[in-house]
């Protein structure tokens, strides 16, 4: 349960195909439903007066998700 209203509006999430590779090499031509590869990736410090963006040398390496997917929850 959401302890706020709008506690639920996200529901995606971002999947490394790695262990999909592993079980079934051929998974992009059996038609699993991976549609959306990750495009790009930005951390954000949010602040009352906007936002500012991470240099990706900062940013650790569990949050650059090229070649991974983007995947509904629900």
């Amino acid at each position: 349960k959401g302890s706020e209203p709008g506690a639920h509006i996200l529901s995606g999430a971002v999947m490394d195909p790695i262990a999909l590779n592993e079980l079934l090499p051929n998974w992009k031509e059996l038609g699993a439903p991976l549609n959306q590869p990750v495009t790009g990736d930005e951390v954000l410090f949010l602040k009352e007066q906007g936002a500012t963006k991470t240099p990706d040398a900062l940013v650790p390496d569990c949050f650059h998700n090229h070649g991974n997917y983007v995947i509904s929850l629900g």
